[in-house]
């Protein structure tokens, strides 16, 4: 590891710890919101996700992030861990379950494994 890089993975851990609980909190809410609701229609499904990350530490934090928020849970990770099965509560759109899966956890992950 280079010590150039530290600084900026130690930046990308801080970002991925703060993110997580923001999310935790919201999730948390989101699920509250539904389950207290008389009129709630949550639309569940499993959605897959590709993975960026390079190293299995990185899927595995990937997948846990995912897993450890209310509202989804990582299912399987394919064997090439290229790609993770998540259950989602509610999930609308497959594409933004995605994307907001992979902005507010995968960026800072791929930071810390020395990429982007």
């Amino acid at each position: 590891m280079s010590l150039l890089r530290l600084p900026l993975r130690l930046w990308a851990l801080l970002c991925l710890v703060a993110t997580f609980l923001w999310d935790l909190v919201a999730s948390s809410l989101s699920v509250a919101r539904i389950v207290l609701s008389p009129y709630a229609q949550p639309l569940p499904a499993i959605v897959v996700v590709p993975v960026e990350a390079r190293t299995r530490w990185g899927v595995a934090l990937f997948a846990y992030c995912v897993s450890l928020t209310p509202g989804s849970t990582c299912l399987h990770v394919s064997d090439d861990l290229r790609r993770f099965y998540v259950h989602v509560l509610d999930a609308r759109r497959d594409e933004e379950v995605i994307a907001q899966f992979k902005r507010l956890y995968e960026r800072w992950i791929l930071m810390m494994e020395g990429g982007r």
